[in-house]
């Protein structure tokens, strides 16, 4: 991806034992990430250890977050479920992918799960989160630059914008997304890559039970003439 003097490469780091967050207000977006990088991370840890969602608000998580297959899931609606949950989350059988929705999770929360080895931790929202103890921040497609520029600044400074619009044109029109990282940088203010949405989301096909059944059936019967 080309501005002027500005490149953007290829992100190729894992999300293992990190904190991310997903950006986007696109449900479709949101479920393809979310399901392509729990199949990435599954498949990196050999299936091992725990998966766990947590979603903190007043409505329930939505359908898709709750089919994906959780080892445990917690809805946080007051303190002493936040407790139940980082009770497990701790105490739990590592290594751990926790998925965190409805709300971002509190300074201390993130504080106390960036200090557990082996916890993985994947947070959504629909606004890029405000606090700076994130190690990636990935947006969709289709961000717009205001969403994209405030949280940019706050890691990189004025310097990190330059090129931004063009940037960003670029990438929608390649469908693919602009992620921030510190992971495993030497720059401690971090550096912004292009991803693909796409990346894991053929490791997680999901089957419609009914339809299947419905094919079976139809095989059955041919077979049977």
């Amino acid at each position: 991806m080309v501005e002027d003097t500005v490149r953007l490469e290829g992100f190729s780091e894992s999300l293992r034992g990190s904190n991310s967050y997903c950006v986007g207000s696109n449900q479709k977006f949101v479920q393809n990430f979310v399901k392509g990088k729990m199949a990435v991370l599954d498949g990196e840890v050999a299936h091992r250890g725990r998966k766990v969602l947590v979603f903190q608000g007043a409505h329930a998580a939505p359908r898709w977050l709750l089919q994906i297959g959780w080892d445990a899931a917690f809805h946080i609606r007051d303190v002493q479920d936040l407790k139940l949950a980082l009770t497990y989350i701790q105490h739990g059988v590592k290594p751990t992918r926790v998925v965190w929705a409805g709300a971002d999770p509190a300074p201390v929360v993130l504080h106390t799960l960036s200090r557990l080895e082996g916890t993985t931790l994947l947070a959504l929202g629909e606004k890029a989160p405000v606090h700076l103890d994130w190690h990636m921040i990935f947006w969709s497609p289709d961000a717009r630059q205001e969403d994209v520029e405030t949280a940019i600044v706050a890691r990189m400074g004025q310097a990190g914008i330059t090129g931004i619009r063009s940037i960003l044109k670029e990438l929608h029109a390649s469908q693919v997304g602009l992620v921030w990282s510190s992971k495993g940088e030497k720059d401690k203010h971090g550096a912004l890559y292009w991803y693909d949405p796409a990346d894991g989301v053929d490791m997680n096909i999901h089957i419609d039970i009914q339809e299947a059944a419905a094919v079976l059936t139809e095989v059955a019967a041919f077979l049977t003439r």
